[in-house]
C-alpha cells in the first residue's frame, strides 16, 4: 500500500500534542504507563477467548506497555510488528528482550526468530497513537501503516487505541482510510467507544 501524505491539520496537532507530552515528566509518564498496564490486565482477564494479544514496543514519549507483557508471560501469545517496506506485520514474541531496534530505531523482532502472525489470529490489538478521541478516531504517526493494517483483523477483534489522557480530544481530523477503534484505553479507564 502506498502511504498517503498527512494533512497540515493533522501534523499541526501532531507537533502540538508531542510537545505537550515532552513536557510531561517522566516519572509521570512512568506510573501513569504502570497504572495502565494494571487496568488493562484487569480487562484482558475478564474477556475470555483473547489468545493472541498485538502490543507494540514503546519510543520516546509513548505509553510503555512491557509491564503487560511481563504480567501474562505464557498466559497468552504476544505479537509485535514490524515494518517491511510500506508493510506492516506482527510476529510472536516470548519475551520483550528479544527485540532489536530496527527502522526507525524502534525495536521489532526479528523475522527469522519470530515467526509472523496473520492478522485474523489477533484477537486484541493495542494500538499505539498520537491522539485519540473517545469516539474511537485516532492520530497516527503519519506513515498508515496501522490504518492499513486493521482492516485485516478479524471482525471480532478489539481495536484498542492506547494512550495517556492528555492526548485525548474532543475532535480529531479523520480521512477515508482512518481506521477507528473499538475502545480507548488511558490511565484513567478502558472505554468501548460508541459505535461498539
Amino acid at each position: 500500500m502506498a502511504n498517503k501524505p498527512s494533512t497540515p491539520e493533522k501534523q499541526e496537532l501532531r507537533i502540538k500534542i508531542r510537545r505537550s507530552l515532552a513536557s510531561t515528566d517522566s516519572g509521570l509518564r512512568r506510573d501513569w504507563s504502570s497504572l495502565l498496564c494494571d487496568k488493562l490486565i484487569s480487562w484482558i482477564s475478564l474477556h475470555e477467548g483473547i489468545g493472541t494479544i498485538a502490543t507494540y514496543a514503546s519510543v520516546e514519549t509513548e505509553i510503555d506497555l512491557s509491564t503487560l507483557h511481563l504480567s501474562l508471560l505464557g498466559q497468552h501469545r504476544f505479537a509485535y510488528p514490524l515494518v517491511s517496506g510500506s508493510d506492516l506485520t506482527f510476529h510472536v514474541v516470548q519475551h520483550p528482550s528479544e527485540l532489536r531496534h530496527g527502522r526507525f530505531n524502534i525495536p521489532e523482532p526479528v523475522p527469522e526468530i519470530h515467526p509472523p502472525v496473520s492478522p485474523q489470529e489477533i484477537d486484541l490489538c493495542l494500538c499505539p497513537g498520537v491522539g485519540f478521541t473517545l469516539g474511537g478516531a485516532r492520530l497516527g504517526r503519519g506513515k498508515a501503516y496501522y490504518d492499513a493494517t486493521l482492516p485485516l483483523l478479524n471482525g471480532k477483534a478489539f481495536r484498542m487505541g492506547v494512550a495517556f489522557d492528555l492526548q485525548l480530544r474532543h475532535d480529531l481530523p479523520v480521512e477515508d482510510h482512518d481506521i477507528s477503534m473499538t475502545h480507548i484505553a488511558t490511565p484513567s479507564g478502558i472505554r468501548p467507544t460508541p459505535e461498539h
